[in-house]
């Protein structure tokens, strides 16, 4: 049984020192954060890498849609190959504002 500042079994973790580069102005609110918030930046900085890292990332192919995006599909279109949208988009500005 391990006693840490009056807590049981506590475990003691394996930790590393980082140095990330970070601007004046941000680290200072940061500082400011974590006071506020009665806790450490670098307990901020650990829980943060720590969700950021608890799933894995799922890398979604280049064609892949969400399906959400796909439910606001109405209707399939067929664009022509040498079809030039800002073209279209210039002639659409031109006739609505002209």
């Amino acid at each position: 049984m391990v006693y840490i500042c009056g807590l049981k079994n506590k475990k003691i973790m394996p930790t590393v020192t980082m140095n990330l580069p970070i601007e004046v102005e941000v680290a200072k609110r940061i500082k400011k954060y974590a006071s506020h918030r009665k806790t450490s930046v670098s307990s901020i900085a650990e829980n943060f890498f720590a969700f950021i890292t608890a799933t894995p990332v799922v890398k979604a192919k280049e064609t892949d849609i969400s399906p959400l995006v796909k439910s606001f599909s109405i209707n399939e279109v067929e664009i022509p190959a040498n079809f030039d949208y800002k073209t279209e988009l210039a002639n659409a500005r031109n006739e609505k504002y002209l």
